[in-house]
């Protein structure tokens, strides 16, 4: 009886958690910075005085989706996520950006069992309620609807993996001419917290 009162609960820490609780909420904070998608890559930029918050609601599509099993090759995850931003400095009013997406996430690594890791990609479309400054400052052919693409690591207690640290890179652009937008990429990079119900 002792026993079985204060046993813990045990939490699958690869992809199978996804499955079993497959509702997200996160919260994300992040500085805008001034360097094309590369550099931030490779961790050279500059800050931009912008900042952006974000509240995003994901869920996990079903093992027998037949879009997830088209994608399972690749990565064992897909989510359908919506992710709402404000943008806010830059010495502009605030900007309210939507970005619907989907993600595809790799969530079984071999170190799961110390760390529970993930790493994932987002593609999906973005809107803004007017152009940031910092899309704006090269060109003048510019769009409120561009391209979005999230890139995505989180971290998390094994004995708890259901909240999780992020570190994102929050990117929209016009995607190469796909979008006919003259917009200079923009990049937020930051951290946030996420929590699977």
């Amino acid at each position: 009886l002792f026993t079985s009162a204060h046993a813990t609960t045990s939490y699958p820490v690869d992809q199978k958690l996804y499955d079993l609780y497959p509702w997200s909420l996160t919260y994300y904070y992040g500085q805008t910075v001034s360097a094309p998608l590369v550099d931030v890559l490779k961790l050279k930029w500059h800050r931009w005085p912008e900042h952006l918050q974000s509240l995003e609601l994901a869920y996990v599509l079903e093992e027998d989706d037949p879009f997830r099993q088209l994608m399972s090759p690749l990565f064992g995850v897909v989510e359908l996520a919506l992710d709402t931003s404000i943008r806010y400095g830059a010495n502009e009013n605030n900007i309210y950006e939507f970005n619907p997406y989907l993600i595809f996430r790799w969530a079984n690594l071999p170190w799961n069992h110390v760390v529970t890791t993930s790493f994932a990609i987002g593609e999906g479309v973005s809107y803004d309620t007017s152009i940031p400054a910092i899309e704006k400052r090269q060109n003048t052919d510019t769009k409120r609807l561009l391209n979005f693409l999230m890139l995505e690591a989180t971290f998390a207690d094994p004995n708890y993996p259901r909240l999780q640290l992020l570190l994102r890179i929050h990117h929209r652009s016009g995607a190469y001419g796909f979008y006919h937008a003259g917009n200079t990429g923009s990049n937020v990079v930051g951290a946030g917290l996420r929590y699977l119900f």
